[in-house]
């Protein structure tokens, strides 16, 4: 893969690596710092990956690690502006809301995953279990029990 195309899926990307650095770590500021740290990351491990068409989901899970990092850690930077502009990605409104009420739910990780990668990166249930490891079948009923928990939650039901 030449720079060129890693820089094109990159980009492709910003927003779900940005989302999923934002759900560990719930501040737009780590959030950048954890996906511009996957991006250096992958381009230097790409000679690792062994299967391109699975350079997305690689990509996401290094986010993802890079997050799950930052938030264990409590180092904190002096220069905080220019960590944002190594990151362009803005945040959506309607994204940091759902992050909100997720947070606000009660629910636990896994949940909170299964939620995330369906109404953020719009994945389906049979991604998610490809992406998490997990069986299709527990996916269904954690989904299905999270929404139902979560509807009750904001008085839906």
């Amino acid at each position: 893969m030449t720079k060129e195309e890693f820089a094109a899926k990159v980009t492709k990307n910003e927003r779900k690596l940005f989302l999923s650095a934002l759900s560990v770590v719930r501040n737009t500021e780590d959030a950048k710092d954890a996906s511009a740290a996957a991006v250096a990351y992958a381009w230097e491990k790409l000679s690792e990956l062994k299967d391109e068409t699975k350079f997305d989901a690689w990509l996401l899970k290094i986010t993802y690690n890079e997050a799950i990092k930052i938030k264990r850690s409590t180092r904190k930077y002096e220069d905080i502006d220019e960590l944002a502009d190594a990151f362009t990605y803005e945040p959506q409104t309607e994204d940091l809301e759902f992050l909100d009420i997720l947070s606000r739910a009660g629910l636990d990780k896994r949940s909170n995953e299964i939620l995330t990668l369906r109404f953020l990166y719009m994945l389906s249930l049979e991604e998610i279990a490809e992406q998490t490891g997990t069986s299709f079948a527990s996916v269904k009923a954690k989904y299905y029990r999270a929404l139902d928990k979560l509807a009750k939650k904001l008085g839906l039901r």
